[in-house]
């Protein structure tokens, strides 16, 4: 896609510090003395660090000016704002069971009136691409420049979901017993046929469809046909993301088929874009 020209307002480096300093202090105060809500919400806090670092990897590859690359880190920074308040009141990350936790980020960057400081259209464009960075599609029609930022929040978001996935699966082997309660899902190791068509055929798949936890990891290998940039893709690849979270699924002839598929579709597109 054609990248927006530079924005017309004047968002400054000292805005996204005041930014940043306000998400610390903010964050801190849901941390006390119940063990899991504390690892609830480092979990929640590491991921925005490390969205916030993919983020200013792919603007960077993408050519962004240093307004639109805050712009980015600042969308980056409060993407997740309401996960922490969702975990606090409901004790899940579940939106379908508490509450939608875009909207909420956005509820509290209002009422806070956190982004007061910027202009009218940098406060649209970040109130978008929150509200959008977990919708299963972007909707057709919009805006170049909301349409790049949501689509580079929702790229920077996807890739370090894969990393949590991994390192989350990794934990459920060595402590199956932590999860007993809390996986959702079955966690015999299968697959469902209608999943693995699906991913097969580059088709998006709903959480209500899944049956096992298999079927969860199945799914984010799929993943890689909705990255909007090569330059995440490349990331992913460097990364050896889909080869390590292929190491999850079942030892079965599906699971090597959805890898080898989701790879080459990954491949060609890097490849075109040589």
């Amino acid at each position: 896609m054609n990248l927006p020209c530079k924005l017309a307002a004047l968002m400054k480096t000292q805005d996204f510090g005041k930014f940043k300093d306000w998400f610390c202090e903010y964050v801190k105060g849901f941390y006390g003395d119940d063990e899991l809500v504390n690892e609830m919400m480092r979990l929640k806090e590491e991921h925005t660090s490390r969205v916030c670092s993919d983020t200013e990897i792919i603007a960077s590859r993408l050519g962004l000016d240093e307004q639109q690359k805050l712009l980015a880190g600042t969308i980056a920074l409060f993407h997740d704002l309401g996960r922490f308040e969702q975990f606090r009141k409901y004790q899940t990350f579940n939106d379908f069971e508490s509450i939608n936790h875009s909207g909420l980020a956005i509820q509290i960057l209002r009422e806070k009136k956190i982004l007061n400081c910027l202009d009218s259209t940098e406060i649209k464009t970040i109130e978008k691409a929150i509200a959008m960075h977990a919708t299963k599609q972007l909707p057709g029609g919009m805006d170049v420049s909301d349409e790049l930022f949501a689509k580079l929040i929702r790229d920077a978001d996807k890739l370090d979901i894969y990393y949590v996935m991994i390192d989350k699966m990794e934990d459920y082997r060595s402590r199956p017993e932590k999860y007993s309660e809390s996986l959702g899902f079955s966690d015999k190791p299968y697959l469902t046929d209608e999943v693995v068509e699906a991913v097969l055929k580059n088709c998006r798949v709903g959480y209500h469809e899944l049956k096992t936890l298999s079927d969860m990891v199945l799914i984010q290998l799929g993943w890689v046909v909705d990255i909007n940039f090569v330059v995440t893709l490349e990331e992913i690849k460097k990364r050896k993301l889909l080869g390590r979270v292929a190491e999850f699924l079942p030892d079965v002839p599906e699971s090597k088929k959805v890898l080898a598929h989701c790879t080459e579709y990954m491949n060609e597109r890097i490849a075109a874009n040589g």
